[in-house]
C-alpha cells in the first residue's frame, strides 16, 4: 500500500524548524569548519565530473589519496572526511566513510602524515613572580592588562579562548580569592559553564591584587556589565586606556604582548600562550595536590589530556626506580 504524502503548511514549517535544530547538533565553529571543508571537496569532485552529495565511496577514497599526496596533515584529512560524513548525515544519505578503502586510507594518513609536535616550554611560578616584581610600580593600563591576563591564564589554567571570552560579570572578587565563570570552554560542549576559583597570594604576583589594580587603573567601573574584561587598548600622549567599544582582545595581540613580557624573564625559551596553562599545570602536578582537584581546575575531560600538559621534574621521574630499593 502506498503511503500518502503529507504536504500541509504545518509540516512544511516543522520541516524548516527541524533543519534548524539538526544543524545545531554541532557547535557553530564546528559547522563552519565542516562547511568550508565540504566546499573544498565539492570543488574537487565537481571538477572531475562527480557528485559531492550523495558521494560515491570510491570518489571519497580518491579524494583522500589526493590529500595525502598533497602532503596535508592527518588532522586536515580526517576533518575533510568527517565534513563529508556530516553533510551526508544532514541529508539522511549513506555515510561514504563506512568503506574499507576510506577507513584504510585514514589509517595510512595517520602513519604517513604525522605533524611534528612542537610543545611550548612551561612557565614557572618563579618566572611569573620575577616578572610581576619587575613591574610592581606600573600604572600603565596596557601593561596591567597583559600582566593580569598572564596571571589568570597561569593560575586558572586558562586556554586563551577562555580568557578572551571573559566578561566583566564573569569575574567575582573576594577578600582571599577570585572566582571566574567560564561560560564557554572547549571541553564544555553543552555550555553548562564552569567556575574556577583562584586563591590570593603573598607576593607581587598575587592574582587578587593584580586584578584589583587592573580594574582600578583601566577604569573598569561596572563589574556587573556584559562587556569584555580584556579589551584592545590605545596609547596617546603618554596615557594608555582600554577602548570604549566592546570587543575582545585579539589572539595575535595577546600572543605578541604576553610573549614579549615572558621573554624578559624566560630568555630564549620556546614560548606561546599555552606556556601559561602548561606551566601552571606542571607546577601543581609536581606537588602533593590531588590529581582530581587540578584536573577539575583545568577542565580536562580525561587523565590523558591533562597529563599531556605536564613536564615532570627529574626528582619525580627518579622516584619510579628508587621505589625498586636496589
Amino acid at each position: 500500500m502506498k503511503r500518502a504524502q503529507v504536504t500541509s503548511s504545518k509540516f512544511i514549517q516543522l520541516a524548516e524548524q527541524m533543519s534548524s535544530h539538526i544543524i545545531k547538533s554541532r557547535s557553530e565553529n564546528t559547522n563552519k569548519k565542516y562547511f568550508a571543508a565540504f566546499n573544498r571537496w565539492d570543488l574537487f569532485i565537481s571538477a572531475e565530473g562527480g557528485n559531492s552529495l550523495p558521494a560515491e565511496s570510491i570518489h571519497v577514497a580518491l579524494y583522500v589519496t589526493h590529500l595525502i599526496d598533497k602532503g596535508h596533515s592527518s588532522s586536515v584529512i580526517e576533518g575533510a572526511v568527517y565534513a563529508i560524513k556530516w553533510a551526508h548525515s544532514l541529508r539522511g544519505f549513506r555515510d561514504p566513510k563506512d568503506n574499507c578503502f576510506v577507513k584504510n586510507l585514514l589509517e595510512s594518513a595517520k602513519r604517513q602524515c604525522k605533524k611534528k609536535v612542537n610543545k611550548k616550554d612551561p612557565v614557572t611560578s618563579d618566572q611569573v613572580k620575577e616578572l610581576c616584581k619587575k613591574h610592581v610600580h606600573t600604572e600603565d593600563a596596557i601593561l596591567l592588562r597583559d600582566l593580569t591576563l598572564l596571571i589568570l591564564c597561569f593560575t586558572g589554567f586558562l586556554r586563551y579562548d577562555e580568557a578572551r571570552s571573559l566578561k566583566c560579570n564573569d569575574v567575582s572578587i573576594y577578600d582571599d580569592y577570585i572566582s571566574l565563570n567560564i561560560a564557554k570552554s572547549k571541553t564544555d560542549q553543552y555550555r553548562q559553564g564552569n567556575s574556577v576559583v583562584i586563591s590570593a597570594g603573598v607576593t607581587e604576583a598575587c592574582p587578587v591584587k593584580m586584578v584589583k589594580k587592573y580594574i582600578n587603573v583601566a577604569r573598569i567601573s561596572n563589574l556587573d556589565s556584559n562587556h569584555f574584561f580584556f579589551k584592545p587598548a590605545y596609547r596617546s600622549k603618554g596615557v594608555s586606556a582600554l577602548i570604549r567599544k566592546d570587543k575582545p582582545l585579539s589572539y595575535t595581540t595577546a600572543r605578541e604582548r604576553v610573549i614579549s613580557l615572558l621573554k624578559e624573564v624566560c630568555g630564549d625559551a620556546n614560548l606561546g600562550l599555552h606556556s601559561l596553562r602548561a606551566g601552571g599545570a606542571t607546577m601543581v602536578a609536581n606537588t602533593s595536590t590531588k590529581d582530581r582537584l587540578w584536573k577539575i581546575h583545568g577542565r580536562w575531560k580525561t587523565d590523558k589530556a591533562k597529563d599531556g600538559y605536564v613536564v615532570d621534574t627529574l626528582d619525580n621521574k627518579l622516584e619510579v626506580t628508587k621505589s625498586l630499593m636496589l
